[in-house]
């Protein structure tokens, strides 16, 4: 059986735009790690096409694959060692927290062809959820409002408003309840 050759379908101008935000990343965001730096980090994912809200909080040592697949709302933190890695959209609400060492993972290939294609489908974390340690989300993927993934959990599937998730793969634990005290 001959294997053909595995076809890359990102364009020029996306492998040229992605090179030199490596090299931004590198020398001009990675660095600058003190929390005073944080509105220069947003400036510059901004300028690579980045749509960040106000009030957000992003560690230098994120890894962004494609800024300009990025949405971000307002008051979202980004915690360290997280890797962002979006072929496709992302899509992050207001108020939502994304722990340190988490991977968001919008691009598979699709095991169905012989030539495994990169795949893509946005990932949506709404409003006011929260993404623990250490967590993977899968492309194609919903986090609904209010709803906690549990650290080290693997989200490959939606997770509903107010429910709780964890483990790999992640499953239902309970529903959030707030305490109003």
């Amino acid at each position: 059986m001959k294997h053909k050759k595995y076809q890359n379908k990102l364009s020029i101008k996306n492998k040229l735009a992605r090179l030199i935000w490596g090299v931004v990343w590198l020398f001009l965001f990675r660095p600058f790690g003190a929390p005073i730096f944080n509105g220069w980090r947003i400036f510059l994912l901004r300028t690579f096409g980045a749509k960040i809200g106000k009030g957000c909080k992003i560690m230098a040592s994120v890894k962004f694959w494609a800024p300009w697949n990025l949405e971000m709302g307002d008051f979202v933190a980004f915690g360290f060692g997280s890797s962002c890695y979006n072929p496709g959209d992302i899509i992050i609400g207001d108020k939502v927290a994304i722990s340190q060492g988490v991977h968001l993972c919008s691009a598979s290939h699709d095991i169905t062809k012989k030539e495994n294609p990169l795949i893509s489908a946005p990932i949506i974390i709404k409003d006011r959820a929260w993404v623990a340690a250490d967590a993977f989300i899968g492309m194609g993927v919903t986090i609904n409002e209010w709803a906690v993934v549990g650290a080290k959990a693997a989200v490959f599937k939606n997770v509903e408003a107010w429910d709780v998730v964890g483990g790999n793969p992640a499953k239902f634990i309970k529903k959030r309840v707030l305490d109003n005290e």
